[in-house]
């Protein structure tokens, strides 16, 4: 896949990117490394695993929206779309190691395996687990309790899930700082700013449409993982094209650009291109277990 050179000198790491798409075919296509990972332990750096880059239009190889960041001591999923656990097993993490899920809103196609997840962890093998953290906007507790009321056997068995409605600002999670700052999509939307220890930041948009939130979400950051849901000729609301994503990456001065969340309109088009026009940073189009390490230089 194609991307642009950076021109500022504090920036990501060039990530290892594994994927493989044919040079006469505009069409978005993928192969995955199968291979798990060793455990991540570098308290300063980010790694950031797209677990789905797809959404709930079924596509073949993409799953919906997930991301698996690990960083500061904490393994953090951003998203759970349904499949998503399954990807999470493809990296070689297992729910034993999962920290806090941050959910950017409530829609099917991002918190899905959530019941997957806590049914998931009633197995004795996960007795005595450490609490889970479960965050996002107000309503997440009227979620659960209708998860619950429809599956009693989701309720927490031998360890502890920490449930936390949060607000519009800053949070910890071990070493990390999270920032978590509305987006325009639905009332209860939220984007999230990570920043290690090593002063690394990685900000995912979760669905969004066009707002300045997004920039301040993705101020100078390594990598913004950035809605993409259509190209530019098919302009929805709620949701960005990678005109419009470019645009929030550029006026944030952002490194690396992962455009991501690709309904089957995208495909035939060069999404990259379309993002060029309007920025003149990395661009990198997410695959289902594409990773990034960043590290401050």
């Amino acid at each position: 896949m194609s991307s642009g050179s950076n021109p500022m000198q504090v920036r990501a790491d060039r990530p290892e990117i594994r994927l493989r798409r044919s040079a006469n075919d505009r069409r978005l296509r993928f192969g995955f490394a199968r291979t798990a990972r060793a455990p991540y332990s570098c308290a300063s750096t980010l790694r950031v695993t797209i677990l789905g880059s797809g959404t709930a239009v079924p596509v073949a190889g993409r799953f919906p929206s997930g991301v698996l960041v690990q960083g500061g001591g904490q393994t953090v999923l951003v998203d759970l779309g349904p499949g998503v656990l399954r990807r999470l097993a493809e990296t070689g993490v297992g729910l034993e190691a999962v920290d806090a899920v941050l959910l950017t809103h409530f829609h099917t196609d991002h918190c899905a395996d959530l019941a997957a997840l806590l049914f998931g962890l009633r197995n004795p093998r996960y007795a005595g687990r450490p609490p889970l953290r479960l965050i996002g906007a107000a309503g997440l507790r009227e979620l659960l309790g209708h998860l619950t009321a429809a599956w009693p056997w989701l309720q927490p068995r031998d360890y502890t899930l920490s449930i936390e409605e949060i607000a519009p600002g800053p949070l910890r999670l071990g070493t990390l700082r999270v920032a978590a700052i509305p987006i325009r999509h639905t009332a209860q939307s939220l984007g999230y700013r990570i920043t290690a220890a090593g002063g690394a930041v990685a900000a995912f948009s979760g669905d969004a449409d066009e707002c300045d939130e997004l920039v301040e979400l993705a101020r100078d950051a390594d990598l913004f993982v950035c809605d993409c849901a259509f190209p530019n000729e098919h302009r929805t609301e709620g949701h960005l094209t990678p005109a419009l994503a470019g645009a929030a990456a550029a006026r944030a001065e952002v490194k690396t650009l992962c455009l991501t969340h690709f309904y089957p309109e995208c495909d035939g088009y060069d999404l990259t291109a379309q993002a060029r026009a309007c920025f003149g940073g990395e661009i990198v189009e997410a695959a289902d277990l594409l990773t990034f390490d960043l590290r401050r230089e």
